[in-house]
């Protein structure tokens, strides 16, 4: 069995959407953990990382989701789990069981859960695992990170294996390839920029926010892109420029009814948030449930509910199916070819 542990140096380095991508290209089958979850969701009761979920699914994998992660709280960890290695090892052994490809999901950069060895690399140490390493951003970003992620590999014993450069912003590289050379490290391939990955789902800014699905359940999974606030009478509104474009988000008091009206007749509208915990009339929930617009309302304040939204990361759902076959896709072009020796 193979065990590979993804790491990246920052946060939103796309460490999910790479490991995705790797995941789909082995021709085998795959087992996978996250030791330390940090997008977390309440469902049935049960407090799960969406991440988790996303790899269950695509992977049919049969184990309770309850065991990919040990959790999301330094506190609640340490009080739960004298033995942290040995809980780390149990599971590990558990979700491998009968797998080819055991993939392990890093921390969300390399310092985090380093006190209670939860961090990418002491995990990735501990299960004698392959280091995969995601790079992102500007070609002198990549360099700092790979720089940095090299120097604490080396003190920790750990074995840079490959890199993936994922959403590149310069298409002059060689700088980097020279750096991942040097070190003796593989160049997996590059993972381009996916359009569609910009978009998050209606359902999920409602988990997130703890919203209330007033009316539209029917378009849950409306895909949200673009955000307009919309502080502006609808006169006013329908001539900005934002307002024109598709998958947006309206954020706007609930007791706004001529925006709220505006934008349901809006045909790229995809979700309206409405704040200060006021719901609109009955007429327009009707015409939101007619046209398939969530109505999700909140007790934040509009300022307060856009600056939320904005620190949104977008992720793949389970159920979105053509995110994952677009990633697909795109690592056909990775070559693999060192992870499978």
């Amino acid at each position: 069995m193979k065990t590979i542990c993804m790491a990246s140096v920052t946060p939103n380095a796309g460490k999910s959407t790479v490991a995705l991508g790797i995941a789909q290209q082995l021709d085998a089958s795959v087992g996978y953990m996250k030791p330390l979850g940090d997008n977390q969701i309440y469902k049935k009761k049960r407090l799960v990382d969406y991440d988790a979920a996303l790899f269950k699914k695509v992977f049919a994998i049969d184990q309770p989701i309850e065991e990919f992660t040990i959790g999301f709280h330094y506190s609640k960890i340490a009080h739960a789990f004298p033995d942290i290695p040995g809980e780390l090892t149990r599971r590990a052994e558990a979700l491998s069981e009968g797998r080819d490809v055991f993939l392990v999901e890093g921390s969300y950069d390399l310092a985090h859960g380093r006190s209670l060895g939860l961090d990418t690399f002491s995990v990735a140490h501990h299960l004698n695992a392959g280091v995969v390493l995601v790079l992102t951003g500007e070609a002198s970003d990549m360099l700092d990170d790979l720089v940095f992620a090299y120097r604490v590999a080396q003190s920790d014993d750990i074995a840079i294996n490959g890199a993936v450069l994922d959403r590149p912003k310069e298409e002059d590289l060689h700088r980097v390839e020279e750096a991942l050379e040097e070190r003796n490290i593989s160049l997996l391939g590059v993972m381009p920029h996916l359009e569609e990955l910009d978009t998050m789902q209606a359902s999920y800014l409602a988990d997130k926010l703890f919203a209330k699905v007033v009316a539209g359940s029917g378009g849950l999974g409306n895909p949200i892109q673009h955000i307009l606030i919309g502080a502006l009478s609808a006169s006013q509104i329908q001539r900005h420029p934002d307002f024109k474009k598709k998958n947006k988000l309206i954020i706007t008091g609930g007791d706004r009814t001529d925006v709220i009206a505006a934008s349901l007749k809006d045909p790229n509208t995809s979700c309206i948030l409405l704040t200060n915990n006021i719901v609109p009339p009955s007429n327009l929930t009707a015409r939101a449930d007619k046209n398939d617009i969530p109505l999700l309302s909140v007790r934040l304040d509009t300022y307060t509910a856009a600056q939320k939204v904005e620190g949104i990361e977008s992720i793949i759902l389970p159920d979105e199916a053509a995110k994952v076959e677009n990633i697909k896709a795109a690592a056909e072009q990775l070559d693999l070819s060192s992870l499978e020796e």
